[in-house]
């Protein structure tokens, strides 16, 4: 591969589109409108992101998962669908689990409103237009930088790691950001089912101590009365003979 062909294959790579803001409706859509509008923004990108269409099972999924805000009726508000198209733009870098954690955690840690999260989506549009431009020089300045010349087999798999090693750092890096800022719902899900268990516990534990105290009083009142049936039993009987 010559210089010339991997800048143009960067290009095809950074060819994805995306709806902004002021390209979703003012009003309430179906499903069926989001992503008949989805797919037209997507015919100008590469066929890479075209074939990586969002589908109804995928926003089904996502409001399964509690990914996006729970709807009324049929219709999606603008909040609902930059929810969607987040999660969309998020899923090929981060699992589920770890984008519920970032969109639960802006509305609940940092209380973030609909408005707050159109306006991070904007702007996160604009650095990522950024970027488009910044991973071309990125790539070109770490070939030279760690002398590697594509065009030679033995550098073209070394760049290839070199690559992907990067972006597996970036991620991590990623990961710990959202891990060390934003609170894991699923470990309250699960820290609260613990706590429901233990008060279980305690209330069983309480209800068979009672039981033992009750079963221990009743045990000491029969042996009371046993007690006093013997001693009258004994004043009953004649009193031996001189």
């Amino acid at each position: 591969m010559t210089l010339k062909e991997l800048e143009a294959l960067i290009g095809v790579a950074v060819k994805d589109a995306d709806l902004s803001d002021t390209d979703i409706p003012a009003i309430d859509l179906y499903l069926d409108q989001i992503l008949s509008l989805v797919a037209d923004k997507n015919n100008g990108a590469s066929v890479r992101y075209r074939e990586r269409a969002l589908t109804k099972t995928m926003i089904n999924n996502y409001s399964k998962d509690g990914l996006i805000s729970p709807i009324v009726g049929k219709k999606y508000t603008r909040e609902h669908i930059i929810e969607m198209l987040l999660v969309y733009a998020l899923k090929n870098t981060l699992s589920i689990a770890e984008i519920k954690r970032v969109l639960m955690g802006v509305r609940n840690d940092c209380g973030f409103a609909g408005s707050d999260l159109a306006a991070g989506y904007q702007q996160f549009l604009s650095v990522k237009e950024s970027n488009r431009s910044r991973v071309g020089a990125l790539v070109l300045s770490l070939l030279q930088e760690d002398n590697l010349d594509v065009e030679d087999d033995h550098d073209f798999f070394v760049a290839l790691l070199d690559i992907l090693s990067l972006s597996a750092y970036l991620k991590v890096v990623a990961q710990e950001m959202l891990e060390a800022r934003y609170t894991d719902p699923d470990q309250i899900e699960r820290e609260r089912r613990e706590r429901e268990r233990q008060e279980k516990r305690e209330r069983d534990e309480a209800e068979k101590q009672k039981k033992r105290e009750r079963d221990e009083a009743e045990r000491q009142e029969k042996a009371e009365k046993r007690e006093v049936k013997k001693k009258e039993k004994s004043k009953d009987l004649p009193e031996p003979a001189d």
